[in-house]
Order: C-alpha cells, then structure tokens, then sequence
C-alpha cells in the first residue's frame, strides 16, 4: 500500500510540475516542445506515467531495468547517472547548443552512442600504394571520368549520390590503419559504397546519377581545408543539380568514425552495419528533409529491425552552418553508413538493405503522385 501510494505521488507531482510549467511560462509551448525532443526525457515522463497506466508500457522501448529514482532524476534535471555526458551538458554552459540532437531515436540509440566526425586524416598519401604514385596518369583518368557526354546530359535522373569525404574509409579497407584519422583512401573508401547503392537503385528501375568528382583533389588543387569540405562539395552538388532537374532525392554518404558495438547489428544470424541519417537545421526546408529522412527511418524499421540507428539534426552552431548542402533539395540527407570497424559485408548488406526501402519509397511516392 506504501509502495503504491508513493508512487502516485510521484506521478502527482511529475503532473503538476508540468502542468505548472505550461501554465505558467510566459511563453506559450505545446507538450512536445516542453519535452524539446529529448528522446530520454520523453521516454522517462511515459515511464512515470505508465505506473499508473500499464497500457502506456507497450509504447516504451527495451531497456535495462531502472528504478524509479533514477527515471525521476533524469526527468526533473536531464541527468542520467549511466551517461556522464548528461553532467558535462548540464554544467558547461553551451554544451548542448552544440550537441546534436537525436530527433528519432533507433534501437539501441541514445546520447553516449551518438555519431563521431572524422578528425582530420593524418596524410591522404599515407596509404597509398607504391603502384599508385604514377600520380599524373591517374589525374588525366579522373579527368576524363568526370568529363559528362552527351548520354548523361540527357539521362533523366532521379536520385543523385555524392561524397563530401571522399576518402572516408574503414579498417577492413585498409588494414594498416589503427586509428579513425588513418582510415582514408584515394581508391578503397565511401565511393565504393555509392556506387553499389547506385547499381542496386538501377536494378529497380531508378535512374541514379552517382558523382565521380573527387572533392577531396578539389580540395587540394585549391589549398582549401579539410574543414571546407562542404564548401567544395556544393560546387559539384550545384552543377549536378542544375543540369538534371528530375532529380528528386539527394544522398551524401558517409562513414561514422564509432566503434562496432554502435555502429553493427545482427538479424537473422547475419551482421549488418547501422545507418544514421543526419539533417541540418540551418535552412528553411529541413522540416521536409526531416520527413524524408523520417520516411527512410520507419521503413528500415519494418523491414531491417535495428539496422536505422535514427535520425538526429545538426543545427548552426554544430559544423557547416547546420545546413550540409541540404538547402539544394527538399529531400536531401546525409546518410552516415557504418563506422570505422565494420566488414566489407556487412556494409555491402546494408546498402543492398537501403536500396530496397529507398525504392519503397520512391515507388509509394510515384503511386501517390499519379493519383
């Protein structure tokens, strides 16, 4: 009877404080901007409430048993005592403007697991092969690769791939490296998966532009900075755009510099890297690249349970004006696919996986298009 009694109160006071807060405030707020979309704060409110309504805890994710004490902390102060970064957002003023922030979260997804930038890579040259050095020949190829004939001008694309990091690449590509700011290449890294994704879209009757421009030597030919990456990569973004006007989804691949436990999962005895969908905030449409990568999210959840790891946003204040070139098209995302760890596999299954719910969805929106 204590116990029970206790725990009503509980929930009394948690009512009240919110209740209080909204009525209050001088300025007025919805529930959900009350909760700001913390994914935990939400989580921990619906978990106080289904103490006294058990039907609320079919909508709770799985997760290790808690006590009440602890979810009534994390609701009241933001503070998880399993996550230490919670008490460094808490304390450091700032903190959280430059977090990102988990809009959806994937299973297995919370503030300790979310997605790690590459640091700048040692040497681009670090791993190159020594039958590599014939540098110039390899540039007049790139060249010719990049010169557009009169075919693709006249292709009629609807899905564009392109790379911002180039060279992002991962150990089993390159064995030699120990450390994420090593794992680059010229040859073996993103592009590969772009192109798969590209081919598989092609298999399903989607007509898929994937760029061949290296932004990295762009970057290089004008002694421009690492950090400027999205800067050169807007370049070649702009121009694909403007000559191929149906194009209607926009994909920058990338690789996560997280460890496997975060970026792999298994279905069906078989291992699968993680997708992170990522969107900036710093423009006027990215409510609708939200719903995009939302779309993508949900459909990756119902058929390749685990393999989304979810969706957060990246505002002004985190890298690239919070906007990551995604002003160009209303359904553009980075896709963060895997992390430094992953097998060759497990990557290539998952593009295989994301080329099928891409094509749910552009199939679903041609249908509700006809309509």
């Amino acid at each position: 009877m204590f116990r029970f009694a206790a725990k009503s109160s509980l929930t009394i006071i948690a009512i009240f404080c919110l209740t209080s807060a909204i009525a209050f405030s001088s300025i007025k707020v919805s529930f959900l901007s009350f909760l700001g979309n913390d994914f935990s704060k939400t989580e921990s409110f619906l978990y106080i409430m289904s103490l006294e309504n058990h039907s609320l805890s079919s909508v709770l994710s799985a997760q290790k048993e808690r006590s009440l004490g602890e979810v009534a902390l994390e609701f009241m102060t933001n503070i998880n005592l399993t996550d230490m970064k919670t008490f460094l957002i808490t304390e450091i003023p700032g903190l959280r403007a430059v977090t990102p922030q988990i809009l959806i979260a994937g299973e297995g997804t919370d503030f300790t697991n979310l997605p790690i930038e590459s640091p700048p890579p040692k040497d681009f040259n670090y791993w190159e092969d020594e039958n590599d050095n014939k540098q110039e020949e390899k540039n007049k190829s790139e060249k010719d690769d990049n010169e557009k004939t009169e075919e693709d001008l006249t292709q009629d694309y609807k899905v564009y791939i392109y790379h911002t990091h180039t060279y992002e690449s991962f150990f089993s590509m390159v064995p030699n490296a120990k450390e994420a700011n090593e794992a680059f290449h010229r040859e073996k890294n993103v592009t590969v998966l772009g192109k798969r994704l590209s081919e598989k879209l092609k298999e399903k009757g989607i007509n898929t532009l994937v760029e061949n421009r290296d932004v990295q030597a762009l970057l290089n030919e004008r002694n421009m900075q690492y950090s400027q990456s999205y800067v050169a990569s807007r370049e070649v973004a702009v121009e694909a755009l403007n000559q191929n006007k149906g194009i209607d989804l926009v994909f920058d691949i990338h690789r996560d510099a997280a460890r496997k436990d975060a970026t792999t999962t298994e279905i069906d005895g078989k291992s699968y890297a993680k997708v992170m969908f990522v969107v900036g905030t710093g423009h006027a449409h990215s409510d609708k690249n939200l719903d995009f990568a939302n779309e993508l999210h949900q459909l990756l959840k119902e058929k390749y349970q685990g393999v989304s790891r979810g969706v957060i946003k990246k505002p002004k204040t985190n890298g690239s004006n919070g906007i990551y070139n995604q002003d160009l098209a209303e359904k553009s995302i980075v896709m963060e696919i895997g992390g430094i760890d992953n097998t060759v596999e497990e990557l290539n299954r998952t593009v295989d996986a994301l080329a099928e719910v891409i094509s749910d969805y552009y199939w679903g929106e041609a249908v509700e298009t006809s309509k």
